[in-house]
């Protein structure tokens, strides 16, 4: 996914291990039902950034692999809002 120049920048840092990223969905209170994710994830037009929440615990981030111990990076689900 993502355009040529984002493939290409992305791959080969992670090929080369200069990135290590982990997979965040699942949320303590909702397993992996996406549609019930609590966490949010805002879009900032003025710097094309995304804030992300995660408000309650119930919506912490549950058994993203290594990510604790070896990532740099992580794949988070969340809601998007966009205003």
């Amino acid at each position: 996914m993502g355009t040529e120049n984002q493939q290409e920048e992305w791959y080969k840092k992670a090929a080369s291990y200069q990135i290590v990223g982990c997979y965040a969905q699942t949320e303590l209170g909702h397993g992996s039902d996406v549609q019930n994710l609590e966490t949010t994830a805002t879009y900032v037009p003025e710097n094309d950034t995304f804030i992300i929440n995660t408000p309650t615990i119930s919506a912490a981030k549950y058994w993203p692999g290594d990510l604790g111990i070896t990532c740099t990076h992580a794949l988070v689900f969340a809601q998007l809002i966009i205003y």
